[in-house]
């Protein structure tokens, strides 16, 4: 089976073959999307949620079908994908999509169900796509340790995907556990461990990716995107502090005094924002840098662009309902601003890649 002459077109059982575990990546970027919005009261949210809800959805299901058949059809191609220092860490996106439904749910419970159907399909969501993180992170990290041609070379903010993985769980979890009181023990525990797994190896992964961008030159332009993943994680803590913040005020958890907790909670959902706006700052800096100095060709990983700039939007969103400052409404409805022209722009290469077959050709 051979690409089409001069075309560039490749066959389906070849996509399979060489499918780029990075694709679920633009899940993630679309189904992010209701949840940034979510802080606006315009009245034409809910339509604009539903829409990017089912769209991101579609898109799960037709990418699912290439994704399994891949594992099914060419093992060897998915083990060439484990063992690549690079490639190994986009897995977690396809259990990440799971979380992400799971949140589209809970924020808004009766948009296709009834509560109480949403809710505990939330649930399962979580559990499905928690499990799908962990066996996938200790695959990786497996792969990782035994790898031995790894090369400064091959650090970048991709590999802070795994760890990005661990820190989604209790953004779903410690919501779960306020409207499941049943579940406290899973869902509290499990987040709780996850918040600890996730923020340490967030600190050693970035230690070492910091490393190789002050002692080596800047990743390849096709990694470029990848830069605008190091405010994901620090956003998303913020996003934790503020649902712990409401777990803690809806009942007793540990003897935990909201009262106490909520002081503390508010300054650090500021402060680990304050680092995810610098680096967004930071990362359109970088990002001109390519654009005058080096290339910025398409490639899949500009869906790197959309989800970290998601997690920020709703970090910033946060940070305007605890603190009631007025800027960080003008800078949160900036970054929805931002998101969705990024999105749009992102999802038009991608068109054009798929339609000329381009996108399907092997990564690496």
């Amino acid at each position: 089976m051979s690409t089409e002459s001069g075309s560039g077109r490749m066959s389906f059982r070849q996509i399979v073959q060489h499918f780029n575990p990075a694709w679920f990546a633009a899940i993630m970027g679309t189904a992010v999307i209701p949840l940034v919005i979510s802080f606006l009261d315009w009245p034409f949210i809910e339509p604009v949620a539903m829409f990017f809800t089912v769209l991101s959805f579609l898109f799960f299901l037709a990418l699912l079908v290439p994704w399994t058949l891949k594992f099914v059809l060419y093992p060897e191609s998915v083990r060439k994908d484990m063992n690549h220092p690079v490639a190994c860490n986009f897995f977690p996106t396809m259990p990440i999509s799971l979380i992400i439904f799971g949140l589209d749910l809970l924020k808004y419970p009766e948009m296709f169900f009834s509560r109480d159907v949403s809710v505990n399909l939330a649930f399962w969501l979580w559990v499905v796509g928690a499990a799908g993180i962990y066996l996938m992170g200790f695959i990786i990290l497996l792969g990782i340790f035994r790898n031995r041609g790894i090369q400064l070379q091959h650090a970048n903010f991709g590999w802070y995907i795994p760890p990005v993985s661990k820190l989604l769980i209790p953004v779903a979890g410690f919501e779960l556990a306020k409207e499941l009181p049943w579940s406290l023990e899973l869902t509290f525990g499990l987040s709780i461990i996850s918040l600890g797994v996730g923020f340490f190896l967030f600190l050693f992964v970035g230690a070492a990716v910091y490393h190789r961008y002050v002692y080596h030159e800047l990743p390849m332009s096709r990694l470029a995107a990848t830069f605008f993943i190091g405010m994901a994680p620090t956003a998303i803590i913020a996003v934790i502090l503020f649902k712990m913040l409401h777990l803690f005020e809806a009942g007793d958890v540990l003897g935990i005094d909201a009262h106490v907790f909520t002081p503390i909670a508010k300054l650090g959902i500021l402060m680990n924002w304050g680092l995810s706006i610098w680096w967004f700052v930071m990362a359109l800096v970088v990002l001109g840098y390519y654009l005058r100095r080096i290339e910025l060709p398409y490639a899949l990983s500009w869906w790197a662009f959309t989800f970290p700039s998601g997690a920020l939007g709703v970090a910033t969103g946060v940070a305007w309902k605890v603190s009631g400052f007025g800027f960080l409404h003008v800078v949160y409805v900036a970054i929805v601003l931002f998101l969705i022209v990024v999105w749009l722009l992102v999802l038009a290469q991608t068109i054009r890649g798929v339609t000329s077959g381009r996108i399907f050709a092997p990564a690496h």
